[in-house]
């Protein structure tokens, strides 16, 4: 084990506490739409008609695998949640937890120090992350991805030794059906290596866990065969041209921005969308900009990180990896960018952002080896400070926004979890 510097013995358990306020805060404002309520009512359903061999449908009209449900059984089961808001609590310290699993993997999986580094302050961006934040807030798959994800990657890291290579091939099985798009990320993964970083890969260890991994897979398989869509699942070739993908990638670890959630209605344009929350907070009724504020600053700031990348990679005539071989935190953040990238988008399905989440946390890896390329440590730790700050303020911000509003009806949020529920128990008037 690698022994850590004072800051990060500091800030590690800080971005802990801080990750823990803004996710188990008012956990009565959660959404909670069809999704969410059809996700906790699974957990009511075992005891009269077993687990269900499928899950909801998707975004893409296929319906999911059943392990998209069942990881919200076990879940249930194993904390005994029994309400809306007690498995909500639950999934939420699960998300924690697969967020933590970043320090042991820097610890004890990453080799050299200046590449361990990336990983740490990949935690502190995903500890107050807003996109991060929103997806843990809620009754999703999404907020179990994290802790998954972590664990293939321990395997994958390891991939040499038959057993974690195993765990690789097993995860990765396991990813693609607690969330569809986990099967493109794992997929992406196991294709980069047998293309670029094969020497040495216990493939046979990898084979097999796949298989373990995919036997839940049947039941799935069978209702799919004789319950086949007749919607369209792919938007064509308009989707690929937008690169989708790779502007998720860029404003995701920004935390730019929540305008869907809050503002979808508000009109087509992102100031539109957003105009209400940047306001916030409200002191005596009058706004402060203090959000406006820190979004302004996180997308200078990221002009400037940008730029003063491709001004440092050009003085220095730098080669392009591509191929990510300089490391393996390169090496598999470049199979997320490049080959979950490219494999997702040629199917030309309509990417959603909450899609990326299976690439966790190579988004804010990116972020961060770019602040690192500036060429300068000391503009690094600034700029990152500046963006863990900015997003904090923003995420709290959004935690304080929902709960003053009980929830967000001009956005894709729609009605807090308390107020749903008091609209259903509210007796109606006889005409």
């Amino acid at each position: 084990m690698n022994k850590l510097s004072r800051f990060w013995q500091i800030a590690i358990p800080v971005a802990l506490l801080l990750g823990a306020i803004l996710r188990l805060s008012f956990v009565q404002d959660m959404e909670y739409k069809e999704d969410e309520e059809y996700n906790f009512t699974q957990t009511t359903l075992t005891h009269t008609q077993g687990w269900p061999s499928v899950g909801i449908a998707s975004g893409v009209y296929l319906v999911n695998p059943a392990m998209s449900v069942w990881v919200f059984i076990a879940l249930a089961k194993l904390t005994r949640s029994q309400t809306p808001t007690e498995l909500a609590h639950a999934l939420q310290l699960f998300s924690l937890l697969g967020i933590f699993l970043i320090i042991p993997f820097a610890l004890y999986f990453v080799k050299e120090e200046p590449e361990r580094e990336l990983w740490l302050w990949s935690y502190l961006i995903a500890m107050v992350n807003p996109f991060q934040i929103l997806y843990e807030r809620k009754l999703w798959p999404e907020p179990f991805l994290p802790f998954f994800c972590m664990l293939m990657l321990m395997g994958f890291w390891r991939r040499k030794n038959i057993a974690w290579a195993f765990v690789w091939g097993l995860v990765g099985a396991v990813l693609g059906q607690i969330h569809m798009s986990g099967f493109f990320m794992a997929f992406a993964l196991f294709a980069w290596t047998v293309l670029f970083k094969r020497n040495g890969t216990h493939f046979r260890g990898w084979f097999a866990g796949s298989v373990v991994g995919s036997l839940p897979l049947i039941p799935w398989l069978s209702y799919t065969l004789s319950h086949p869509t007749h919607e369209k699942m792919v938007a064509g070739l308009s989707e690929f041209f937008q690169f989708k993908y790779w502007v998720f990638w860029v404003t995701d670890p920004l935390g730019l921005h929540l305008g869907n959630p809050l503002g979808l209605l508000r009109g087509g344009s992102n100031l539109d969308q957003i105009a209400d929350f940047v306001r916030y907070p409200l002191f005596q009724g009058h706004p402060t900009f203090v959000v406006g504020i820190a979004h302004l600053t996180l997308f200078l700031t990221a002009v400037l990180v940008l730029v003063g990348f491709v001004r440092a990679r050009w003085k220095l005539r730098a080669k392009l990896d591509w191929r990510g071989l300089r490391s393996e935190t390169a090496f598999a953040q470049n199979a997320a960018f490049l080959g979950c990238g490219i494999v997702l988008s040629v199917t030309t399905v309509v990417i959603r952002r909450y899609y990326m989440v299976t690439t966790f946390p190579f988004e804010m890896i990116w972020l961060v080896g770019l602040c690192f390329g500036l060429g300068s440590r000391r503009k690094a730790i600034i700029s990152l400070s500046t963006i863990v700050a900015c997003e904090l303020v923003i995420s709290a911000g959004f935690v304080h926004y929902i709960h003053t509003n009980h929830g967000s009806i001009m956005g894709d949020y729609g009605q807090s979890y308390a107020r749903v529920i008091e609209a259903r128990q509210t007796p109606k008037l006889s005409p």
